[in-house]
């Protein structure tokens, strides 16, 4: 496997920590619209829950290496919980299990594929984290069919705003030349 330049470990830190400070943007904005999310789309706002897990897919598909995709969602993590994440140490153990599912499948494929299957794959595996770890936590009391439903919701969000948002970041990162320096 191919080692690791300072160079990468600093694009990983910045993409943790900007991920990190999303995080706890979208934290402050999701606490103070899940009342009227729940009341209006009482699933459908899961659907934007995919937004946690993007750290891990971007920073597997711009590092490139073995434990990128975790150690981005755990960086991310970290900040969002320095920066008083409402989850409070939760945020840490949430991005373990969401960025060791994009890991997962970035190990899968040998850290050789990229494309925008794996990508999708991996925000995936990332939401089934994500169900993994929020549905006993934070959905105990709710019936099988509902738990089902919300965990499809996390999956599918995952996929669409993790995998495929770190697809379309990718994208716009390399089409203004700020990856040629780690070779993305």
């Amino acid at each position: 496997m191919r080692t690791w330049s300072l160079m990468h470990l600093v694009a990983l830190s910045v993409i943790g920590i900007t991920c990190g400070a999303l995080f706890a943007g979208w934290n402050l904005i999701w606490g103070a619209l899940t009342p009227l999310f729940a009341l209006v789309l009482p699933l459908q706002y899961l659907l934007l829950a995919g937004t946690w897990v993007i750290a891990g897919p971007l920073a597997g598909l711009l590092i490139k290496r073995r434990g990128a995709a975790l150690a981005g969602e755990l960086i991310a993590a970290s900040v969002s919980f320095l920066l008083a994440s409402q989850w409070s140490i939760d945020a840490l153990f949430s991005g373990a299990v969401q960025g060791l599912g994009a890991e997962l499948v970035f190990a899968i494929f040998g850290y050789r594929v990229w494309g925008w299957p794996v990508l999708i794959f991996a925000g995936a595996a990332s939401g089934v984290g994500m169900a993994l770890h929020d549905l006993p936590l934070y959905f105990a009391g709710v019936d099988a069919g509902y738990a089902a439903a919300l965990a499809i919701a996390m999956v599918v969000s995952g996929a669409l705003l993790g995998g495929g948002g770190a697809l379309v970041l990718h994208r716009a990162l390399r089409k203004s030349g700020a990856l040629g320096v780690i070779g993305a």
